[in-house]
């Protein structure tokens, strides 16, 4: 019997959760879903944690609103609770000035949401199948996309559709 993944989204918009919940919950892992930080700091200082899908802006706790939330919750995940749990950025922004921010906190991966909820799925399956992630495996996946995200910025390309 396989193990039943632990998937903890962070996400503001209620309609994407809901869509997120529907694909993913009981078919790829039991989803926590939570609209602010603090939130689901809580519970990953408590709970086993496999993966998060994490939007960049999200409230802080409850009520403030801040559009690097979801950096700052990456930052502390990464500095206070694991070095090893994969996070993946789900964005609608296709600057790299964005995500360069997102993997100097700690990301690990990002997709573009609006490339559709089957892009997420298939990146969830892919790290899924990484699962116990190495922090090793975290450190070259992060450095590789940093090298990308870099270089498309120094020549102001927007990311790729």
């Amino acid at each position: 019997m396989p193990i039943e993944r632990q998937i903890l989204l962070l996400e503001d918009d209620m309609i994407q959760t809901m869509l997120f919940r529907a694909a993913v919950d009981g078919v790829l892992g039991t989803v926590t879903n939570f609209t602010d930080a603090s939130d689901a700091i809580n519970i990953m200082q408590r709970s086993r944690i496999d993966l998060c899908v994490v939007d960049l802006g999200v409230f802080t706790r409850p009520g403030v609103f801040h559009r690097e939330g979801g950096n700052r919750f990456i930052s502390q995940v990464r500095h206070k609770i694991t070095r090893t749990t994969p996070i993946i950025v789900a964005t609608s922004g296709r600057k790299p000035a964005t995500l360069l921010a997102s993997f100097q906190a700690g990301a690990d991966d990002y997709v573009l949401k609006d490339e559709g909820l089957d892009k997420v799925l298939d990146r969830i399956r892919m790290w899924i199948k990484e699962l116990p992630a190495t922090q090793s495996l975290l450190d070259t996946k992060r450095a590789k996309v940093l090298e990308f995200l870099e270089k498309a910025e120094q020549n102001g390309l927007d990311l790729p559709e």
